[in-house]
């Protein structure tokens, strides 16, 4: 009995291995979501002691008048609120990396080292310059178009429970660490070849048995 010989097939493509610098800088990703969530929520939560009335009246007792008094009452809600609304694009991109950097997506790995760089090291890094940078010149500051400066910074910061700062101090500096050990773990060589798309191998044809 004769057979014809089929015609050499094309298999699969065997998916690479996940190495382990990949399922680190995935686990990590997920890890900066979920802080971003939580810094989303003790954003909302310290607006809320930002009452509109206790606002208005700790700048007119530094000296500013009503109008004034106002603005900047309205300013710091809806600065805190809209620090939330932007915290949501955040988590959104880091979901986003963390999925497809996990499926070995090499789009996911270059928008993770934008994202991890660009917002989780540079706006970090940032952020917490500015917060520490606050506290430490809160004595130091001075009479500025007629308001007390200081007397403002120092009976808003009074409205506010102290662990509030020291949660967002801790966060920051811990989502600064991740996102930085993200870009390198991302950059290994052994992390390379998981991205690479992988090319259909030659399977050798089967036959009956006789």
């Amino acid at each position: 009995m004769s057979y014809t010989t089929p015609p050499p097939p094309l298999g699969a493509p065997t998916p690479a291995a996940r190495p382990g610098t990949v399922s680190l800088a995935t686990t990590l990703l997920y890890l900066l979501t979920v802080l971003s969530l939580i810094s989303i929520a003790l954003s909302v939560y310290t607006a809320t002691f930002y009452d509109r009335a206790k606002v208005e009246q700790i700048y007119r007792d530094a000296g500013a008048d009503r109008a004034i008094a106002e603005s900047q009452a309205t300013g710091l809600v809806v600065g805190s609120y809209l620090g939330a609304g932007l915290g949501l694009l955040l988590v959104a991109g880091y979901l986003v990396c963390a999925i497809f950097v996990g499926r070995g997506k090499q789009w996911a790995r270059i928008l993770a080292w934008v994202w991890a760089g660009l917002f989780g090291i540079c706006c970090g890094i940032g952020g917490l310059v500015v917060l520490g940078a606050s506290n430490a010149l809160t004595g130091s500051m001075g009479n500025v178009g007629g308001i007390d400066q200081k007397k403002v910074q120092e009976d808003l910061q009074a409205l506010v429970p102290d662990w509030l700062n020291s949660a967002t101090m801790v966060l920051g500096i811990i989502s600064v660490l991740a996102a930085i050990a993200v870009v390198i773990l991302l950059a290994l060589p052994p992390s390379s070849p998981y991205f690479r798309k992988q090319e259909a191998q030659w399977t050798p044809p089967t036959y009956p048995a006789p």
